[in-house]
């Protein structure tokens, strides 16, 4: 089976954080023996316009896990969304027929993310004849009235065309199906994998003295990170004895370093900055309990992440989380509430013991292991489009 892969986003040189989840998948994917190819159309912010060094080059990285194609361009049009539309269209097109012409043609091209890559890749496909699966994975489909009327009309023009969409979370696929009603028939729960390859179990010990509380994220709105650091000052001045680890960068950087300086927190709280896998995996197994605030997630990588770990997770029940965390693996509460969250993370180390770091492990790589995604996969081409 040739799979050609083919996401929105992308990790590059300038930003090795976005859509690192999709390297880690296609990797689990040809690993498990399926012939896969990633060919990635990466648009950037205009900002990035004079840092992009391959603007408008197709590169080819011959020596990744799995053979990557990456085209980056610059978004000229950040606030005209058609014009936006059309330039990612153009150069996605662009990119994809020339792995074609080298590679021939997959048997299936997999798209992470209808916007824009599966809007843009449907009549290619179409003429071509062949299938197109869409991996969503925006939190526009959650957030109420996130998508525009032009990506409605996209987005509903693509489930039209495609064979089969696969929505990460029970909460994302139950938005898309009230949005789109008629893609009820093509839709299939597949959550994002964790590699329990990677993320090992931490060392089991009976919890004494400091508690350490890590929370991985970027740095955007929605993650509510000024959530987390209002919890925690919250926990320390009920008197506990804590640490937090923050890992991962973006926009609110300077505003989240102004926040814990203003509540007196720079001896509590560390910024670890944007961290490798293997540098998160330490992290993670330095720390005892995973937090996080987020607003909406239609899924939650750096909760199963965790979970492999063996930490138990403290989360708002935002969408995703709701399908990974369980009475033996966390604590899910209602979103916005530092007070809740604080509360959560008391209950949590008054019971930190009953919390069996090889029980939340299993639960997790049962649920979401890399085996259990490549089967998954495996097994919705074979029965649904490759008949």
């Amino acid at each position: 089976m040739k799979l050609l892969i083919v996401p929105s986003w992308y990790p590059t040189a300038l930003h090795p954080e976005s859509g690192s989840f999709f390297r880690d998948q296609a990797q689990i994917l040809k690993n498990s023996g399926i012939d896969a190819v990633v060919a990635a159309p990466v648009m950037h912010s205009l900002k990035d316009v004079f840092r992009l060094k391959n603007n408008n080059q197709i590169q080819f990285y011959s020596k990744a896990v799995v053979p990557t194609y990456l085209f980056e361009f610059s978004n000229y049009y950040p606030k005209l969304e058609k014009l936006q539309y059309a330039r990612y269209k153009k150069n996605a097109l662009f990119m994809i027929e020339n792995v074609i012409k080298k590679n021939g043609a997959p048997d299936v091209i997999f798209v992470h993310s209808s916007i824009w890559a599966g809007a843009a890749l449907t009549e290619i496909c179409d003429q071509l004849d062949i299938p197109l699966i869409i991996s969503e994975h925006l939190k526009e489909f959650i957030v109420f009235d996130g998508l525009s009327k032009l990506k409605k009309t996209l987005v509903e023009n693509t489930y039209e065309f495609c064979s089969a969409i696969i929505a990460t979370s029970s909460a994302l696929r139950n938005s898309i199906v009230n949005i789109f009603p008629n893609a009820k028939s093509k839709i299939s729960i597949i959550p994002n994998p964790v590699d329990e390859e990677i993320f090992i179990q931490k060392d089991k010990k009976v919890k004494k003295g400091c508690f350490s509380i890590i929370c991985i994220a970027l740095f955007r709105p929605e993650k509510r990170l000024d959530l987390v650091i209002q919890s925690f000052y919250e926990l320390i001045q009920s008197g506990e004895n804590a640490k937090l680890i923050i890992v991962g960068d973006g926009p609110l950087k300077h505003e989240l370093i102004n926040h814990i300086k203003n509540l007196d927190l720079s001896d509590f709280i560390k910024l670890k900055g944007y961290l490798s896998q293997n540098q998160i995996v330490k992290e993670l197994h330095n720390n005892d309990i995973f937090i996080s605030a987020s607003d909406v997630e239609t899924f939650g990588v750096a909760l199963i992440e965790a979970q492999a770990c063996g930490l138990p997770v403290v989360s708002t029940n935002c969408g995703g989380p709701s399908d990974i965390i369980s009475t033996e693996t966390g604590i899910l509460v209602n979103s916005g509430s530092s007070k809740e969250l604080t509360k959560a993370l008391i209950k949590m180390m008054d019971s930190i013991n009953n919390y069996k770091p090889e029980i939340i492990r299993k639960k997790t790589i049962d649920q979401f292991g890399k085996l259990v995604y490549a089967d998954a996969i495996r097994d919705l081409i074979n029965n649904n489009i490759m008949k």
